[in-house]
């Protein structure tokens, strides 16, 4: 299944791309309306959320949504590959639970986009930005 336009949230990456970038770098080039290759495939959001404290996950989100939103360096048709350690749910809200050590986590990356993102598969998600 091939990615699709937009951010494609996925448990076990869809396609290959040529360009891959750390969660905290893509949001930097993102806020910074920097020209970023696409398609790409970005790692780790889930150690970057996980690692806010548990307080200010909420901020952080409203933080990196908002630089989704105002930027320019993905465009309406770019694909990004949001790939996550963690295993894709859709309940009350898009959420991706992840495993540490002091048990299950769940962290609300749905929050992240203005539409909640929807299934298209047990490991992969689309949302718009």
């Amino acid at each position: 299944m091939p990615l699709r336009p937009g951010y494609n949230i996925v448990s076990e990456p869809v396609a290959e791309t040529n360009s891959s970038l750390a969660a905290l770098e893509f949001f930097r080039q993102v806020a910074n309306n920097e020209s970023i290759e696409t398609p790409v495939t970005v790692t780790g959001l889930e150690d970057l959320l996980y690692n806010s404290a548990e307080n200010e996950r909420s901020d952080v989100l409203g933080r990196l949504r908002q630089a989704l939103r105002d930027t320019g360096s993905i465009g309406s048709m770019d694909a990004v590959q949001l790939h996550v350690d963690g295993k894709l749910v859709d309940d009350v809200e898009f959420r991706v639970r992840i495993e540490k050590a002091d048990g299950g986590v769940y962290l609300d990356i749905g929050q992240l986009f203005v539409e909640a993102p929807q299934l298209i598969s047990p490991t992969h998600a689309v949302a718009r930005k």
